[in-house]
């Protein structure tokens, strides 16, 4: 398991707690972001499991995307627009993912953590409206024609500074 993504898991709870006492907005670029929820039905679970041993996380660059899906390191590139025009990563409401490459799954990711990488991978490439739900939470949602699109929730983590 990388050490990074163990350190993201044990810290969870207390970066929860910390982003949530600050009211400015955590920019896309200036954080690591905790995949918390994946939304694919109405009648399905969404939660990422208390199970998951390895945190899935995104991490936005400025034409990029770099991640973990629970089970494997994946890159891709990352195109923003706001309000249908080309924009910087910092004021865009909408966002194209796409050449995503996913390092080779290994035979031991299993369970939880094989689901939620299944998941990601379906779900990542694409188009995706941002809506910032609070000051450290972002929602994906696929932009698709479906009645309950599918999105993803992401929850700010700021690594510690050495």
């Amino acid at each position: 398991m990388n050490r990074t993504h163990l350190a993201a898991t044990s810290v969870l709870p207390l970066a929860l707690l910390l982003t949530a006492c600050g009211s400015d907005i955590v920019k896309m670029t200036d954080s690591t972001w905790l995949v918390s929820d994946i939304y694919t039905a109405p009648n399905e679970q969404h939660a990422i499991s208390d199970l998951v041993i390895s945190q899935p996380s995104l991490d936005f660059g400025k034409s990029s995307l770099t991640g973990y899906s629970g089970c494997v390191p994946f890159t891709g590139r990352a195109e923003f627009f706001l309000n249908g025009e080309k924009s910087s990563v910092l004021d865009a409401n909408y966002m194209t993912l796409s050449a995503l490459d996913f390092d080779k799954l290994p035979d031991d990711c299993q369970g939880q953590e094989l689901i939620v990488h299944e998941q990601l991978v379906d779900l990542l490439p694409g188009s995706f409206d941002i809506s910032r739900t609070s000051a450290s939470e972002i929602l994906l949602t696929s932009d698709v024609d479906e009645l309950d699109r599918p999105s993803i929730r992401l929850i700010s983590w700021i690594a510690p500074t050495p």
